[in-house]
């Protein structure tokens, strides 16, 4: 047996798939998806295939031919659920497994009508990453495997299926009131870019290769936020190659949806708290149109290589920002990301294992140890490789980089592989095992020198001496000026800062999520009762982990805010995702 992913039973000597085809009917009601999904390997095939399930009850297993194939499903493992072994007969190419999804299937959060936008109709979405297809699809749920697929929903009347794959068309169900809603996906693709949704669900074009879907009452905020949708992908395509997927289509999520983003190809699942009317949150969408290129053409071969996922497209993302709002701007969403990063190293601890960026995970959650780490220390890297190198030579080996691995599954080996070969002797002069074995921040990491910046840190080191700014120079920020002064201000505020804070600037009722969260952050955190009525607000409507993680963490600080907290988790999280559920529920735990 070798199983060269942590988090799969996947076993690289057994027969990959290379296709499935779902058929699938949404049971509202139950909370279950029921139906077959079947399995089609490369070549003909025989002996042992392990996968991957999570809460999956299995009907049966049968061949091409209708014939039963012998199979036997173990105990479930806490975070791997559990082995489907299905003993292929020889000659076999494909298996067909029928089987119906838990109500608590992790991948999938079924929402009542009341937590929609139009409180009409009932919603359901996926989000399969980290390892979370398995209680969707019984299948190889690792990276390193990758298929093509399609696809069959059927769904109640009037609801619209929609999945992260090109449209086939539509027509009535088996059954009268029902729709089934037909997808395929040509490109091979890991498991976790697996993506569905279903809902009251419209959407207008805003490219001839772009589409916005939302909720009917958020469709023309979204279209108005991503309307630059388009010059987002022409600024990729000059710098990584032609856009490789067909369509860019984004889908606003409701409010419980679990992240930022979440890169699916074709359809980018997208929260609505980034519809903040300026467009000063579309820096997400640039972070997911970047993945299209660095994690979902190119791929980590396991979440213990996920820095390869997350830290190129973050520094893609800047790449693209620079060319569409200038140097000093990137320097600010640097910053932004810099003091998200210190805070996460701060949690986890500068020595923990968890804070280099290739990881070692067997037996550990991913859920669990998910930060920022990969993202921005990952970014860091790739900075301090280009600084060594030249920016001319760094691009030529991002262009081979990503005409190398197109649509493979890498490591961080693979990676320093061609980093030798492309870019000889640097990976020795930035000490490259440092960053990526070391734990903590490596003291050569690059800054972004920025003259606004220099003024923000300096109005945040004055306050820490006790000088409060003119208000004036206050009112005239802008959104990324304050996302980068919040986190920079002393974590114990006086009630009166904190007053004086919302009292001039309006900062309790902005509607830029991240300038509200950092702002009632510093509220809760300092026990500053008048905000705790928006605190609830906030954590009672919206479900994504980077704005719940910090209010829990912050309102654990006082035995008031404390009790808070749990009162405002018990009434909320029946509506959060089933993973923020449970890692909202372990900050709660760690006081």
């Amino acid at each position: 047996m070798t199983r060269l992913d942590p988090h799969s039973y996947a076993d690289s000597t057994q027969p990959a798939a290379t296709h499935l085809d779902l058929k699938l009917h949404v049971d509202f009601a139950r909370k279950t998806l029921e139906g077959s999904a079947a399995l089609t390997f490369a070549s003909d095939a025989s002996g042992p295939v392990d996968l991957d399930t999570r809460g999956l009850t299995i009907h049966d297993v049968v061949d091409a031919a209708g014939k039963p194939v012998r199979h036997e499903l173990s105990a479930a493992e806490p975070i791997l659920g559990s082995r489907l072994r299905v003993h292929l007969p020889s000659g076999t190419r494909q298996v067909t497994i029928r089987y119906t999804t838990s109500p608590d299937a992790t991948a999938l959060q079924w929402l009542d009508p009341a937590q929609t936008a139009s409180r009409k109709h009932p919603y359901l979405f996926s989000q399969c990453q980290a390892i979370h297809a398995r209680s969707m699809v019984p299948l190889q749920d690792s990276p390193r495997v990758r298929i093509t697929y399609r696809a069959e929903l059927t769904v109640p009347d009037p609801l619209t299926a929609v999945m992260a794959a090109a449209a086939d068309g539509k027509s009535p169900g088996p059954t009268s009131g029902t729709t089934t809603f037909r997808f395929h996906m040509p490109q091979p693709i890991p498991s976790y870019l697996l993506a569905l949704a279903v809902g009251e669900i419209t959407s207008k074009d805003i490219s001839p290769r772009s589409r916005v879907y939302a909720e009917p009452l958020l469709l023309d905020r979204a279209v108005a936020e991503f309307s630059d949708v388009e010059s987002m992908i022409v600024a990729a395509e000059k710098l990584f190659g032609p856009y490789p997927w067909d369509r860019f289509d984004m889908l606003v999520m409701p409010p419980s949806f679990p992240y930022g983003g979440m890169e699916n190809p074709r359809l980018t699942f997208l929260t609505p708290t980034l519809l903040a009317g300026d467009k000063s949150l579309v820096n997400v969408v640039v972070h997911e149109l970047s993945h299209s290129w660095t994690g979902n053409l190119v791929t980590n071969a396991s979440l213990e290589h996920f820095w390869l996922n997350e830290g190129f497209t973050v520094f893609a993302e800047r790449r693209i920002l620079e060319v569409l709002e200038g140097n000093e701007a990137v320097a600010l969403h640097a910053a932004i990301g810099r003091s998200h990063l210190d805070e996460d190293v701060e949690r986890l601890g500068q020595t923990s294992p968890h804070t280099a960026l290739r990881t070692h995970l067997t037996g550990v959650d991913p859920d669990e140890v998910y930060s920022g780490v990969p993202y921005e220390k990952g970014c860091l890297f790739l900075r301090r490789i280009e600084d060594a190198a030249g920016r001319p030579a760094f691009d030529r080996f991002l262009a081979a980089y990503i005409q190398k691995f197109r649509f493979q599954s890498i490591t961080t080996d693979d990676f320093l592989a061609l980093l030798d070969t492309e870019l000889p002797g640097v990976a020795e002069k930035v000490n490259a095992k440092h960053w990526i074995d070391g734990t903590g921040i490596p003291a050569d990491a690059p800054t972004s020198p920025s003259k606004r910046l220099a003024e923000l840190q300096g109005i945040a080191d004055a306050w820490a001496m006790g000088q409060r700014p003119d208000a004036a120079k206050l009112r005239a920020f802008t959104s990324n000026d304050w996302q980068v002064l919040l986190p920079r201000l002393p974590k114990k505020l006086s009630v009166d800062d904190v007053a004086c804070l919302d009292r001039e600037f309006n900062l309790m009722t902005s509607n830029n999520a991240e300038i509200l969260v950092a702002y009632l952050t510093h509220a809760a955190r300092n026990a500053y009762a008048p905000a705790y009525p928006r605190i609830r607000e906030v954590l009672t409507s919206v479900g994504r982990m980077k704005y719940l993680r910090p209010l829990y963490t912050a309102l654990r600080e006082h035995p008031e805010t404390l009790k808070l907290g749990k009162e405002i988790f018990e009434s909320a999280k029946s509506g959060y995702h089933p993973v923020a559920r449970a890692v909202m529920a372990g900050v709660l735990e760690k006081n």
